[in-house]
């Protein structure tokens, strides 16, 4: 038993069930393994979830700065939004990791550093931190609310399709279709919620070039 078995295991159980079912002991039985195995490599469910979020946000380890802050602060909203909804209720499981302070990937402090290095911007340390974590925030709080939503309808299509498989073959082509429907409506969330991190983050930075005092596309 390893970590990396312990969170690869974690992760389909969120991927296939949500956040709402991932339990220690469900883990445990997905595993074949006792409790105190797990707890051996994780102390907690907070620590657990800890992990989960670091593997969730490790493809932000690959950002690289390219020097432009505007550029490089749409890259890092673009790449956080694309982790947090690669997984079923990722948003919430990184949300509660960062405010346990249980992940060691931090997002927020990629964007503060492409702040602080930015001359024009003349943003300091601390309120580069700070400024970071406003447009981190509101990526995760959007994200929460519009995987919350896709998992309702999810479920609501679910519920269809197993009372089909009781009541003939009609009710299991609808249930079937609802699924499919819900499914492509999920996509289509997704793509919404991608173009409204757009919006959210070129409001962003037309709000700090304007503090700035910054002349520029977001600055004008």
């Amino acid at each position: 038993m390893t970590k990396d078995i312990i969170v690869d295991a974690a992760l389909t159980i969120l991927n296939e069930y949500g956040l709402g079912d991932l339990t220690i002991r469900r883990l445990t039985r997905h595993l074949g393994t006792a409790a105190g195995a797990m707890y051996w490599h994780y102390p907690s469910k907070q620590a657990l979830l800890g992990a989960v979020a670091d593997r969730i946000l490790t493809p932000c380890t690959e950002f690289s700065a390219t020097g432009d802050w505007r550029a490089d602060t749409e890259a890092i909203a673009e790449l956080l939004y694309s982790c947090l909804t690669a997984h079923r209720d990722g948003a919430e499981v990184v949300s509660a990791a960062l405010a346990t302070g249980t992940a060691t990937i931090r997002p927020e402090q990629l964007l503060a550093d492409v702040l602080e290095n930015a001359p024009e911007t003349s943003i300091s340390t601390p309120s580069a931190a700070d400024t970071a974590s406003v447009l981190v925030y509101f990526i995760l709080g959007a994200t929460v609310d519009q995987q919350t939503a896709i998992a309702l309808n999810l479920n609501g299509a679910k519920s269809v399709s197993d009372t089909g498989d009781t009541n003939g073959e009609n009710n299991a082509s609808t249930g079937a279709a609802a699924e499919a429907s819900s499914e492509d409506a999920a996509e289509q969330a997704k793509e919404l919620g991608r173009q409204r991190i757009a919006l959210g983050t070129e409001l962003f930075i037309a709000g700090i070039a304007g503090v700035a005092g910054i002349k520029g596309p977001a600055g004008q």
